[in-house]
């Protein structure tokens, strides 16, 4: 069973009332979420860079 504190404001702005269960507002639990999915987006390509470095090292006889 999960439990979470209710919040009267929101924890990311403090001006509006908070909705969901992590403590945000409308507005900030839809832009919280855009910036999560911005980030993996970002660490996504941040490991292809790294498995195309590695298969360009290995191609080459390099070791990484």
């Amino acid at each position: 069973m999960r439990s979470f504190v209710m919040w009267e404001e929101c924890i990311r702005c403090g001006e509006a009332p908070a909705v969901d269960e992590h403590g945000y507002c409308g507005h900030c639990h839809w832009a919280v979420r855009a910036e999560v999915e911005e980030g993996f987006y970002a660490l996504r390509e941040y490991l292809r860079a790294w498995a195309r470095y590695d298969e360009w090292c290995e191609a080459r006889g390099i070791a990484a």
